[in-house]
């Protein structure tokens, strides 16, 4: 079972469910900076939402998109590339 923690998730394919994230999380960071005005709320909240920006929209890359050596977990063989007649294991 997959957690909504985590980034791959399927909940997080849809755009505009990021793109309500982000927002949801910019006008609760406006708020705290307008409303309450209470300092640690407002740093807070303005990470949360430049954070989940930054996951969501800026450097969001579909699951399904990538390719299936990174993806997987664990691979069944390891990466080996040759070079001048020698096996060199990078991992």
């Amino acid at each position: 079972m997959k957690r909504v923690s985590d980034l791959n998730h399927p909940f997080y394919r849809p755009l505009w469910r990021r793109v309500t994230l982000v927002a949801v999380t910019g006008l609760w960071a406006s708020y705290e900076n307008f409303v309450t005005k209470d300092p640690m709320w407002m740093v807070l909240t303005a990470g949360i939402f430049v954070y989940a920006a930054w996951v969501f929209l800026i450097k969001w890359v579909d699951p399904e998109d990538k390719p299936a050596e990174i993806t997987s977990a664990a691979s069944d063989k390891p990466l080996v590339v040759e070079q001048n007649d020698e096996t060199v294991d990078r991992r």
